[in-house]
């Protein structure tokens, strides 16, 4: 279950080529039916009346002068309502062409660190960074913001995740949603309090500086021992042929670094997971069999919608499935199926790792800790192993909706639509409200000054807490 980060929201109707009403209608008829009867979490966070009327409503649209690009803003606006981080609709290449040969884009990155926006890295240095953002074009940022959260996939009703996502391409989703612009009148505040406008022209994707993830380190995979003997395990990511492909074995790293914590009787341990999207769910179980004395379960089921599945890409290896079949699949009263204990090892009692950590536990987490990430946060969560530092993380506690993804790529407009197959719920005690991650115990949000600095306050504050017995 690997992190897709999807760049690209909705569009105004004036724009692009015009699309025929039946073509656009067959491609969404296709859309509906396939999540209808192949997508296992239609109505996972949103009611079946409401995605009925959402459905029919969003059909009612398309006209004969619906372009494409207003196609694509109506499916990333429905994909969006699922509420489920791992769906994804990409435009076709000849859109894909269009948005990049466009000059009308804001001309800065951003950092939104609660409900404030400041500028991060511009085009030019006409605003320096720091500087708060109160309006654009007139319209409070936070209104901004909450329309362009309409059209970002996430799970549940979280929001950390969707923070994040705008921090880097702000500037696509907001040409999206509210179309294109030669300039940009920008009010905000100065370093004085004074507030002040200030109008900018719009710029070429090229011109703007490079992505920066603030969260990552030099090492995917880390573990450091402080001075007064608090041990940093760092686990940037999940993902198999991310570690393969940096010389690195999972499970290796895990059994030395465990064996070290217990060859050296440390008993205080930070576990950064921040920035990390997931990958093979199996590391998850694997790192919480560290850190259990008992027996424990790590996944409650594993549903699916039909078994009518790609059984040829669930092989053993390739995937964490034991090569799934039809056999491994029990249809139940609701229609759907469930996949047996023998289709995966996670839906089967697991037992603690050798050199099993005994010791206190804090969790640092941030809106990029998804999908495998959320799962193990959820177990450990659930069994009150730890404390968690930190941000809201991006996938939700219940589980999510991942697996083998299906792609489909509409004929008509050449959209593609990924979701899974798989619906996954974790073996947790319920809480309310549901469609949330785990929330910490402990919030920490680096200001705009700590980003701009590098200043990495979330691993300090960490250690503050741990240091004070918290």
């Amino acid at each position: 279950m690997i992190f897709i980060l999807v760049l690209l929201s909705g569009l105004r109707v004036n724009a692009f080529s015009q699309g025929r009403k039946d073509s656009l209608q067959n491609d969404f008829n296709l859309l509906r039916n396939k999540l209808q009867h192949d997508y296992p979490s239609l109505y996972r966070y949103t009611s079946k009346a409401t995605m009925t009327a959402l459905f029919d409503s969003c059909y009612a649209t398309l006209q004969d002068t619906t372009s494409k690009l207003a196609f694509f803003k109506t499916l990333k606006f429905l994909v969006s309502q699922i509420r489920d981080g791992h769906l994804s609709c990409s435009p076709s290449r000849e859109l894909r062409q269009y948005l990049a040969a466009q000059k009308a884009y804001f001309p800065f990155r951003v950092r939104f660190i609660g409900n404030k926006a400041y500028i991060y890295k511009g085009a030019d240095s006409s605003l320096s960074p720091g500087t708060e953002i109160l309006t654009i074009n007139n319209t409070p940022i936070n209104q901004i913001k909450n329309t362009l959260f309409q059209y970002i996939v996430a799970d549940g009703h979280i929001e950390t995740k969707k923070n994040y996502i705008l921090g880097n391409y702000f500037y696509i989703y907001y040409f999206l949603a509210f179309g294109g612009n030669t300039h940009f009148d920008i009010s905000y505040k100065t370093a004085n309090g004074s507030v002040s406008t200030q109008s900018m022209d719009a710029v070429l994707e090229s011109a703007l500086p490079p992505i920066e993830d603030d969260s990552k380190e030099n090492n995917l995979l880390n573990l450091s021992i402080t001075p007064d003997r608090i041990a940093l395990l760092t686990i940037q990511t999940f993902d198999k042929a991310t570690l393969e492909e940096a010389g690195l074995n999972f499970e290796d790293f895990l059994r030395t670094s465990f064996t070290t914590i217990k060859d050296q009787q440390i008993k205080k341990l930070v576990i950064d997971l921040r920035g990390n999207g997931g990958g093979r769910d199996l590391y998850g179980s694997l790192l919480y069999s560290y850190l259990s004395s008992s027996k424990f379960h790590y996944y409650k089921s594993l549903t699916t919608a039909t078994s009518q599945l790609p059984f040829d890409q669930f092989k053993r290896g390739s995937t964490s499935f034991n090569d799934l079949n039809a056999d491994l699949l029990t249809k139940n009263a609701a229609g759907t199926y469930q996949l047996k204990p023998a289709a995966h090892n996670n839906l089967q009692e697991m037992s603690p790792a050798v050199n099993n950590y005994t010791g206190q536990v804090w969790f640092l987490i941030n809106g990029l800790s998804f999908s495998v990430t959320a799962e193990f946060c959820a177990i450990a969560r659930s069994n009150k192993r730890g404390k968690f530092i930190g941000e809201e993380t991006g996938g939700a506690y219940e589980g999510n909706t991942s697996g083998v993804q299906m792609d489909i790529v509409l004929p008509a407009s050449q959209i593609s639509v990924s979701y899974g197959t798989i619906q996954y719920n974790g073996a947790v005690r319920p809480v309310t409200p549901t469609g949330r991650g785990i929330i910490p115990d402990y919030r920490v949000l680096p200001t705009i000054d700590d980003l701009l600095n590098k200043r990495h306050i979330q691993l300090e504050r960490t250690l503050e807490l741990v240091r004070s017995g918290k």
